[in-house]
């Protein structure tokens, strides 16, 4: 396990306090194969902690040192961070906090999001109520990864999300950091192996305005699935997978055929020796 204390960052104003514990307890209904588990919020009249699930392995920016993944790997990761937070949004919570200091990899290269609680807001789209806003990260490095309304601390919900993931997403194909959105370029520009296809999802993913982006995290995992189909085909490591069952079919003829002939063989063996006999 992982015990993070809460403490300080929370501070000592009651409101704030119970406002980050309501909402910390919310996110320890969640259980994902790609969310590190937040097994209990440990409150006490001078202590406030946070149990985890322990990960271990490497952060994403450990793992990249600031060279681009696979784009395949990419993909992959991509999705598995988009259905996290599909579970997350459909618990009612946000994570706000979406970078590769917040994904680890395990040894087998599951990606596993951290930190879930700390950040957390009730998923609805409505100005934070008194307590519910993060501590300020302006200038931080967690900054460089919120979406331009929650940086200007506008009213958000699951996009702001999705537009962190697709930060992630751009970094991890090109090994270059998108701050803020502000840099525009394709991934495809400074990885010549990322299709085409993958800018565009990047690009929706990560634009300024929350009605051109995805609406959740959901879409944006599908779209990665399908592209990640589209890849395999492409470059033929696997069969494409196939959204219709094949139809069951009838067992050959041929076997009954058989045995109908050596019923009438073995009649006509018989009926020879007893005409000879």
């Amino acid at each position: 396990m992982l015990v993070r204390d809460a403490y300080e960052p929370v501070g000592r104003d009651f409101a704030a306090r119970a406002g980050f514990v309501n909402r910390a307890r919310a996110a320890t209904v969640v259980s994902h194969a790609n969310v590190a588990t937040l097994f209990e919020v440990a409150d006490g009249p001078d202590e406030l902690f946070l149990v985890f699930e322990f990960v271990p392995g490497q952060t994403l920016d450990e793992a990249q040192g600031g060279q681009p993944l696979g784009v395949r790997q990419a993909v992959d990761l991509g999705i598995q961070i988009a259905d996290a937070l599909t579970a997350l949004h459909g618990a009612g919570i946000l994570h706000l906090d979406v970078r590769p200091a917040t994904i680890k990899l395990s040894r087998r290269g599951q990606g596993k999001l951290l930190d879930v609680g700390i950040g957390a807001r009730s998923n609805t789209i409505a100005r934070p109520a008194s307590g519910s806003a993060p501590a300020d990260v302006s200038g931080t490095e967690a900054a460089s990864y919120q979406s331009p309304e929650q940086r200007g601390g506008e009213p958000l919900d699951a996009r702001a999300d999705v537009f962190a993931l697709g930060l992630v997403l751009h970094e991890m194909l090109t090994g270059r950091p998108l701050v803020g959105g502000a840099d525009t370029t394709k991934p495809s520009r400074v990885n010549a192996d990322v299709p085409l296809e993958l800018d565009a999802i990047v690009g929706r993913a990560t634009a300024r305005r929350v009605v051109d982006r995805y609406q959740s995290a959901a879409p944006l995992a599908a779209e990665l699935r399908s592209l990640a189909a589209i890849l395999d085909v492409r470059s033929g490591d696997r069969e494409p997978p196939t959204l219709v069952a094949a139809a069951p079919q009838p067992p050959p003829k041929w076997p009954r055929r058989v045995a109908s002939l050596i019923a009438v063989a073995a009649l006509a063996t018989a009926l020879w020796f007893a005409f000879v006999s």
